[in-house]
């Protein structure tokens, strides 16, 4: 039997309101890098949502890594997560960070999540 590791639609956050209600209502994880919005959402999978700003990366290449980075950890977590809405926002350290660091940041906020 394969494990689901896919990244569908329906495992995204995809709506302005959806990003509103997060933000509204979540609690906030903050690191140096990123603060991290999680809300409970009633539903059997996890969600996430990516707002990589030009502010704090300038270059569309390292908005595009952070997100890729972000997503496939995400991705291999989703199973294990259940019922959360999640929203990474990055601040201008993220741009510093190598991929095995950001890799450790996302582990950290998804045993959070999952305890």
């Amino acid at each position: 039997m394969t494990i689901d590791q896919t990244f569908p639609r329906s495992a995204r956050l995809t709506s302005p309101d959806d990003f509103k209600t997060v933000f509204k209502n979540a609690n906030r994880l903050n690191f140096k890098e990123f603060t991290v919005y999680v809300l409970q959402n009633n539903r059997p999978e996890s969600r996430l949502g990516l707002a990589i700003s030009k502010k704090s990366a300038k270059k569309a290449v390292s908005r595009n890594l952070i997100k890729r980075i972000i997503r496939d950890s995400f991705r291999k977590r989703r199973n294990k997560l259940k019922g959360w809405d999640i929203v990474f926002v990055s601040r201008v350290a993220a741009v510093k960070m190598t991929n095995s660091e950001l890799e450790v940041l996302t582990v950290k906020v998804w045993k959070r999540l999952e305890s």
